[in-house]
């Protein structure tokens, strides 16, 4: 009889005891106090700049670009907020290794969510609200970088705050199911002005997060849940343009 053990290691690897994170409520609280004054001051200074540049604001390039900007502020002050209270390194702290075999059937896994989303989309009659970055996508190669940047930055950036950085200290307090509730709760909300905060949206919006909130807890790591996340956005925006939701019309 051959040897089951590498069969059920491979089942029970990604439900291996997960890791205690190091931070706590303290460190989510100066987070939550400091990063709207940092990503405030940081956009100040950016658009003090543009201006004094004559630079333009109102492509997808640029405001793209501000955005990535505004990452990285955001994630300069978690890096400083464990360096400073935990001397630990923020990079490994978020757990974003993925085995290259599971990376694609997450990846994969990202498209039949957001067909599942599209379909409760349909049953809860949700009203057709257009993503507000649409509006950027006028041309091949505004399209192209809306694409590329929310199928890999801002899933990223969104999942290094929410599921490797909130999430663990929710899950850790408050148990798994409520502390991905609550963490989906919050990411739902702070998305609700994209979609005129319709609750059907706000609705969809929490699912997807909850599924990804899983993702994490489950595999242990936010790479996993990124994965995930980016395989979501790029099947919603390439259905965007499948609808021809895009060039809008100038005549």
């Amino acid at each position: 009889m051959s040897d089951p053990s590498p069969i059920v290691e491979s089942i029970m690897l990604p439900l291996e005891q997960k890791r205690e994170p190091f931070w706590s409520w303290i460190d989510v609280a100066v987070f939550a106090v400091g990063a709207p004054i940092v990503v405030a001051g940081v956009a100040v200074l950016l658009l003090a700049v543009v201006k004094t540049l004559h630079g333009r604001m109102d492509t997808a390039l640029s405001l793209l670009g501000m955005q990535s900007l505004l990452y990285v502020a955001a994630y300069g002050l978690m890096w400083l907020i464990l360096a400073v209270r935990h001397s630990d390194n923020l990079w490994g702290a978020l757990l974003w290794a993925v085995r290259p075999a599971a990376g694609g059937k997450l990846f994969a896994a990202g498209f039949a969510l957001a067909f599942g989303t599209a379909l409760l989309g349909v049953a809860l009659h949700a009203p057709k609200i257009d993503n507000p970055i649409l509006k950027f996508m006028r041309d091949p190669a505004s399209i192209l970088a809306v694409v590329v940047f929310a199928s890999t930055i801002g899933p990223a950036a969104e999942e290094a705050v929410f599921r490797g950085f909130l999430q663990p200290v929710a899950t850790r307090t408050l148990g798994a199911a409520i502390g991905i509730a609550c963490t989906s709760l919050v990411f739902a909300a702070l998305h609700g002005f994209e979609y005129q905060w319709c609750w059907q949206y706000l609705l969809l919006v929490f699912s997807a997060s909850c599924a990804f909130g899983w993702t994490r807890w489950r595999w242990n790591s936010t790479g996993a849940s990124t994965l995930l996340h980016a395989g979501y956005n790029l099947t919603f925006f390439m259905g965007y343009l499948f609808q021809g939701r895009t060039f809008p019309s100038h005549g």
